[in-house]
């Protein structure tokens, strides 16, 4: 597989596990940035040999760089991203979160949710990025309640939320699946995240979906279908449809 946007988006989600939180992007190189005390070379040799990207070899080369106000350059580097959501439009800026809107997953997920009749709903979107989708429900009509686990990210989504006049509409929390079961309930869960977070974390979103919800789920491949589908059937949803573009799939449930 050449080098590529989705490429660049999967490897950066697993290093920000590893303590990266800074990420551009060179040529056909993807540079990431950590505090040096929390670089470990064996654990970033094992992420990158667990890649969930068949068919890509990764080469890497680690340089302790002078100190620089990394967010800043990326700012720079980097504007307002305008994006086309029905008669709508909606702004965001990634600063270096994930889901700038154009990326296979993201804009599956909008065009899915342009499909749903959100007036006076309750919508969870878990991992919820530069918050693009949360955004979009509540332009739909929904009360929506974001969840992110990483802080920096979190704190990107709520700039974008108030720079989209959604703050009475979108609630941002900071972690991950074990701030749900507090007893609220939704009418859909949007959750763009990994094949294995999806897995892991599926219970938790089913416990909290009304009957006749429904769950969008993407960030994953068409290979990955059949463990999805199964893990979903096993909790009691059932399958409606899947859609790909460039392998990278959205699926549909219902309860």
């Amino acid at each position: 597989m050449p080098f590529s946007e989705a490429c660049c988006d999967v490897l950066a989600a697993e290093l920000a596990d590893l303590g990266f939180d800074s990420f551009t992007t060179e040529s056909d190189c993807l540079m990431a940035y950590c505090p040096q005390h929390l670089f470990d070379s064996e654990a970033l040799q094992t992420c990158i040999g667990q890649l969930p990207l068949p068919d890509v070899t990764v080469q890497w080369v680690a340089q302790e760089v002078a100190t620089q106000n990394w967010n800043e350059q990326w700012e720079s580097e980097n504007a307002l991203t305008p994006i086309s959501f029905g008669d709508q439009t909606i702004t965001i800026h990634p600063h270096m979160s994930f889901g700038s809107g154009h990326h296979e997953t993201t804009s599956q997920l909008l065009g899915e949710i342009l499909l749903l009749d959100l007036s006076g709903k309750k919508v969870l979107d878990m991992g919820t990025g530069t918050g693009v989708l949360a955004i979009a429900c509540a332009l739909r009509g929904a009360e929506v309640r974001a969840i992110e686990i990483d802080d920096w990210v979190a704190a990107n989504a709520v700039d974008n939320v108030l720079m989209n006049d959604m703050a009475g509409r979108v609630h941002v929390e900071c972690g991950d699946a074990s701030l749900l079961g507090n007893g609220d309930r939704y009418d859909v869960v949007l959750a763009n995240i990994n094949r294995n977070v999806l897995l892991h974390d599926m219970p938790a979103y089913v416990r909290d979906m009304d009957p006749g919800a429904v769950l969008l789920m993407s960030g994953f491949y068409e290979e990955d279908v059949p463990a999805i589908r199964s893990c979903a059937e096993s909790l009691g949803l059932k399958y409606n449809y899947h859609r790909s573009q460039n392998n990278w799939v959205v699926i549909r449930f219902g309860l």
